[in-house]
């Protein structure tokens, strides 16, 4: 019984972990893959701190949201597609009913009187910091849930966060505009009214943004 107990819990703390062979059979892989998903998942909520990382992250991101959009909100202004913001944050909130386009209505209005223009080098400069704290603070719960001991350089880190930042907004207002093209055209709403091509479609244009 002992021994039984000892390679189990070797096979969980150094087995689960080693490198597969190139060979190995695909659906073998996923099921290996899953259970390591599953011991850290479970390890962390034992630990406790998987919630208490994932509290935080929430606290930050309430902090952080209204400067994030605000950034975002000036990049996609000077592409011409700022308007986006506000159906994007009330589809975003609809689990909310009521409340959510109350608060898209409020965070809407913060962002628009954030002039990005008379906030100056050191409002600008804090204004930046708030949204890169964030992403970092996302980074560092990843890299604490995955154990990964060394991050990565500051540069790396910078140059990405930038990008995030300045780029992803309009990444992902586009694949939006994309999606909603797509899914106004007369040939999809035809195809829509047909099933199973109705519920195939409503789950492609659920994915088609990512």
């Amino acid at each position: 019984m002992i021994d039984l107990i000892a390679r189990i819990k070797n096979f969980f703390l150094v087995t689960l972990w080693q490198d597969l062979p190139e060979q190995t059979n695909v659906i073998w892989r996923w099921l290996i893959n899953s259970l390591r998903v599953t011991y850290i998942m479970i390890r962390e909520l034992a630990s406790g701190q998987l919630n208490l990382r994932a509290m935080s992250l929430v606290f930050t991101t309430l902090l952080s949201l209204v400067p994030l959009i605000a950034v975002a909100f000036s990049v996609l202004k000077a592409f011409g597609v700022h308007n986006q913001i506000e159906p994007a944050l009330l589809q975003m909130l609809e689990p909310l009913g009521p409340q959510g386009v109350e608060i898209t209505s409020n965070i809407i209005g913060f962002v628009q009187n954030v002039k990005v223009g008379v906030l100056g080098s050191l409002g600008l400069a804090i204004l930046f910091y708030t949204i890169i704290a964030l992403i970092q603070k996302i980074e560092n719960a990843f890299n604490y849930v995955w154990r990964v001991k060394q991050a990565r350089t500051l540069a790396r880190r910078f140059t990405d966060y930038l990008s995030v930042v300045m780029i992803g907004p309009v990444l992902v207002f586009t694949a939006l505009g994309i999606t909603a093209t797509v899914m106004t055209h007369s040939v999809v709403q035809t195809l829509q009214a047909i099933e199973p091509f109705g519920t195939l479609i409503l789950l492609v244009g659920k994915l088609l943004p990512y």
